[in-house]
């Protein structure tokens, strides 16, 4: 169904906007006019109108977007409020467009009899599969609001992690693009006037001045290829990131490289139990659960190793015996998970745990940093020294046969 934007003027003489979903503009000129409004502007939305229509520029229902979700719908669910009505609160309240028009189509959906659970699957792009699981349980265990709760809940703290490592990787990337410019400006604008004094004074420069003539050259000349070999390696990069030998690839540097493999694991331990006890605790199956835990964890490695814990599960193995076999989760997160099992309280357990492991994923992370940050200090101080040196005694040697 087509999206139009309108704009009416009402009785009063107030300018009205808003958008909508209709058949047709005819259909929505004559609901306006029937209101009582006169009809300024009908425009379909498409890409020639609104370059958000377009995927790429389609804005993107992030995590932060999710949690406010959750917690709104977990408010008004509590209030008493029916679900039709708490959709049209909240589709007005959305800043998000691309959720606000998703939550459009549920709204419709709903006020047709189709349950909140099937009418989100729909739309598996904007909401994960942990949600739609846990509304479904929620659906039919009557809980929905307690349910809510939990998903605003998840994602809070999600968001909160996700925050504090993008805050600890701002200042080494900004350190990098700032010094990756410093060298091109060097190399394209500094460097060649330098040789052009130089040649003007004929003197034997050092073999570390010729290479840094030499590479200036290359900078200056074939900026261009620079410029397409970097856009083809990052194209290069993400296709071969999408393809199954790359996810592997790069989910093996991930738990082998010695500094980085810290880091993954306590994304991923934190992530595994945060989200299998969410689930469980919302009366998710354990197998169903760990299938849906499966599809977030973020390494295909670990992914692959999955396959074979459920189907573990599945001959009746419970959960410590498969994960052991696993030989990928700290022997800490094992024993708490077996005590979860014996004593009846594996939600609780896996919570806890999660909640350790978040502290855990903060710390190592700035380990990471603390590890980067002096790389880049040394980089950048090797780059200076050697142009620094490089500059300087073709200096030198300048003036002692100006003195002679």
């Amino acid at each position: 169904m087509p999206v139009y934007s309108y704009k009416v003027k009402t009785e009063t003489g107030n300018v009205k906007s808003n958008e909508v979903k209709m058949n047709s503009a005819e259909e929505l000129r004559k609901l306006l006019e029937e209101k009582g409004y006169t009809v300024i502007e009908i425009v379909e939305k498409n890409a020639f109108t609104d370059i958000s229509t377009i995927g790429i520029f389609k804005q993107k229902v992030k995590t932060k977007d999710l949690a406010v979700f959750a917690r709104q719908f977990a408010i008004v669910l509590q209030a008493g409020v029916p679900i039709a009505t708490c959709l049209e609160v909240l589709r007005q309240q959305t800043t998000n467009k691309t959720l606000k028009e998703c939550l459009d189509d549920i709204y419709d959906d709903i006020q047709k009899g189709i349950a909140l659970s099937s009418s989100m699957r729909k739309h598996d792009d904007i909401f994960p599969e942990l949600m739609i699981c846990m509304v479904e349980a929620g659906e039919v265990s009557g809980q929905l609001d307690i349910v809510f709760e939990r998903l605003a809940r998840q994602y809070e703290n999600q968001n909160a992690i996700n925050a504090k490592i993008r805050s600890s990787l701002t200042y080494p990337i900004i350190v990098g693009v700032i010094a990756v410019i410093v060298v091109v400006v060097l190399m394209i604008f500094v460097v060649p006037k330098f040789v052009e004094m130089l040649l003007e004074f004929k003197v034997e420069l050092p073999i570390f001045t010729k290479i840094l003539i030499a590479i200036s050259g290359f900078f200056v000349n074939f900026w261009w290829a620079m410029l397409g070999g970097v856009i083809a390696l990052i194209f290069g990069i993400r296709a071969f990131a999408k393809s199954e030998s790359g996810k592997m690839f790069i989910g093996n540097l991930a738990i082998k490289l010695p500094v980085i493999k810290g880091v993954t694991k306590n994304i991923i331990t934190a992530r595994f139990s945060r989200t299998l006890g969410t689930l469980m605790s919302s009366g998710v199956l354990l197998i169903q659960s760990m299938e849906v835990v499966q599809k977030i964890l973020g390494n295909a490695v670990i992914i692959k190793k999955f396959d074979i814990v459920i189907d573990e599960i599945k001959k009746g193995k419970g959960l410590t015996q498969p994960l052991v076999g696993c030989r990928y989760f700290p022997p800490l997160l094992i024993s708490m998970i077996r005590i979860g099992e014996e004593s009846g309280s594996l939600d609780f357990t896996l919570e806890k745990a999660a909640d350790f492991y978040d502290q855990e994923v903060e710390t190592s992370v700035q380990q990471l940093m603390s590890f980067i940050e002096p790389i880049i200090t040394i980089f950048l101080a090797i780059v200076c020294a050697f142009v620094v040196l490089s500059v300087l005694v073709p200096m030198l040697s300048i003036y002692q046969h100006a003195e002679f």
